[in-house]
């Protein structure tokens, strides 16, 4: 009767620390980029289904905001109707999947967004030493949005009361 009341334990024990490793597991899926909505987020079509994903750790400019649409064209230009693979984290208030962003070659999208000067990296959500070093350089080099004179981080934007107003209006 021990040996057997062992072996239950053993076995609810193995299964146990499955569930909590899979549950701290993260998904990869591959499609292709259908639209780009912003700077830091784009549908993916995979098969037939259609994720929103919100790239992890950067944060681009609003609608509205300097540099808005450089910001997407940037996107665009790395992932419309491209190849992705993205590494699906947990999904956001919003319902959007948070993700890691690679092209077809390997290029860490999320990091290029900030490494080219078209987003902040986003510290709220990361403590990446190298996506803060990215940001360092580009904004020493002036490139992108670090180009203008004082730019507004979108966190800061979404807080004025410009935007509240705009808000309200939609």
């Amino acid at each position: 009767m021990p040996k057997v009341f062992l072996r239950v334990v053993a076995y609810l024990i193995l299964c146990l620390c499955t569930l909590i490793s899979t549950a701290n597991a993260t998904e990869k899926v591959k499609g292709k980029v259908v639209r780009v909505i912003d700077g830091d987020t784009f549908e993916l079509l995979v098969n037939k289904t259609t994720y929103k994903v919100r790239l992890n750790a950067i944060d681009a400019p609003e609608k509205g905001q300097d540099f808005y649409q450089k910001s997407k064209q940037a996107l665009v230009s790395l992932c419309f109707s491209k190849t992705v693979t993205v590494e699906l984290l947990k999904k956001d208030r919003y319902g959007r999947w948070i993700g890691e962003v690679y092209s077809a070659d390997g290029q860490y999208i999320n990091g290029r967004m900030i490494s080219d000067g078209y987003a902040w990296h986003y510290t709220k959500y990361s403590k990446s030493a190298p996506l803060a070093a990215a940001e360092s350089t580009a904004k020493r080099k002036k490139l992108g949005l670090w180009a203008q004179g004082k730019p507004v981080a979108p966190w800061e934007y979404r807080k004025s009361p410009a935007k509240t107003k705009q808000r309200k209006a939609a």
